[in-house]
């Protein structure tokens, strides 16, 4: 599934995919960067971040001492969003990461839903496909969703193309309303 973005964390992700391309090491710093989602994810760690009863220092200390061992610019990210109290957002930075590496290697990320389990040859299908129709490479994420019926929907950043047997269905049951 893919994740989205909201506003506040796109802007945390874009300013560190800004250094890491400066640093000409965006792979190196995606790295880190899930590193630190790994460790702030975690649901006991998630749930110290948020406790009043922890002063903020403790809280940043905590961070630190988990991310041990993590770069520094990693580390300056967990600390900023720890500090704002906005470390619910670190899967969504992380996300919104990959979208600008993507999308800075010329690959286009997709969610396809489909109604059945597809197979890995299904899956380059729907890859050469959409790939010839949006003229650049397409990383495909797949998921099932018994509710479409069959066909499928893929979701391309603000597109959407629905195909499924569940909105063929309610388009004909609206034409004969």
């Amino acid at each position: 599934m893919i994740i989205r973005a909201s506003p506040v964390a796109r802007r945390y992700a874009e300013a560190y995919f800004s250094l890491a391309r400066e640093a000409e090491d965006i792979a190196g710093w995606r790295e880190e960067l899930a590193a630190v989602t790994a460790a702030l994810s975690d649901p006991e760690v998630a749930q110290a971040m948020l406790n009043p009863r922890l002063n903020l220092a403790h809280r940043v200390q905590i961070g630190m001492e988990l991310l041990e061992g993590v770069s520094e610019p990693a580390r300056n990210l967990a600390r900023l969003l720890i500090e704002r109290q906005r470390t619910g957002y670190i899967r969504e930075v992380l996300a919104a990461y990959d979208e600008l590496a993507d999308r800075a290697s010329g690959v286009l990320r997709a969610e396809v839903v489909t109604a059945v389990p597809v197979d890995s040859k299904v899956t380059e299908q729907i890859t050469s496909v959409l790939s010839r129709r949006f003229g650049q490479s397409v990383r495909p994420v797949i998921r099932q969703d018994p509710a479409i019926i069959g066909g499928l929907v893929v979701r391309i950043g603000d597109r959407v193309i629905d195909d499924s047997i569940r909105t063929h269905l309610q388009q004909l049951q609206a034409s004969l309303a």
